[in-house]
């Protein structure tokens, strides 16, 4: 069999609670097979990373050289501290951070040691990867007095919605999904604010959400989207996966 593309993929991160009913008490990695069924669908291996401890963190380097692409995958809400802002009133954010810390850790090591390899992130992956590169969040819409789109972006019960965007011609993006109007799902409170330097804003809601951005430098394979691809069937979102794993090879 020819070798495959080793895709790590990031997990979510759930704390110790006691008595907890369906998986009793103790921490826990989870990640849904979406994800990792998109993968292997594109033709790639996914690998899942754990979050682990401070003092393991240097072990990922080793991982690392052997991954040929990353996605960092949706989850739980970035601190508000990590863009230098203060939990706001009202925020409805739910933080992990260890996640937080263990992950900006793995691109700080990713970009050291696979500069040039591929990066698709996805919700709060795409967040995550703003407020690396120093660019802000909205922490919460509502918290913010911010007015979106009449659907929402997620519903109050904090299930998905389904929107369009509008991918900007010219983009990495629209040569995978093509420019104009797409049809996609949403499940987020919190969205970009102020841009990363170095990126471009390749798709946007009509309420003006930062919906897709990607790296400038052309050498580079990284795109970032707020929604979830990993959870629609349509062709589009086969396709980022396609694109994604063939630029992993």
């Amino acid at each position: 069999m020819a070798n495959v593309p080793l895709i790590g993929v990031t997990a979510s991160w759930t704390p110790f609670v006691e008595n907890r009913s369906v998986f009793p008490d103790g921490s826990f990695d989870y990640l849904k097979n979406e994800y990792t069924d998109s993968i292997l669908r594109a033709g790639g291996l996914p690998v899942i990373i754990p979050n682990l401890e401070r003092e393991h963190w240097g072990l990922m380097d080793q991982l690392i050289r052997n991954l040929d692409g990353l996605l960092l995958s949706g989850g739980s809400d970035l601190a508000p501290d990590l863009f230098g802002q203060p939990n706001l009133p009202g925020s409805d954010c739910v933080i992990r951070r260890r996640r937080d810390e263990f992950e900006l850790d793995l691109m700080h090591r990713w970009d050291m040691l696979r500069p040039h390899s591929p990066v698709l992130a996805i919700c709060r992956g795409h967040q995550l990867l703003n407020v690396l590169y120093e660019g802000t969040l909205i922490q919460d819409f509502a918290a913010c007095g911010i007015k979106t789109i009449d659907c929402g972006h997620r519903t109050i019960d904090k299930r998905r919605t389904y929107h369009d965007v509008d991918v900007l011609e010219g983009t990495k993006l629209s040569r995978i999904t093509g420019s104009g109007s797409i049809h996609v799902n949403s499940s987020h409170h919190q969205a970009i604010d102020s841009l990363a330097d170095g990126f471009i804003i390749s798709a946007r809601a009509e309420d003006g959400v930062i919906e897709a951005i990607e790296e400038t430098d052309e050498n580079r394979w990284l795109i970032s989207i707020q929604w979830h691809p990993e959870a629609l069937t349509d062709e589009i979102s086969a396709a980022i996966f396609q694109a994604f794993v063939e630029a992993c090879y």
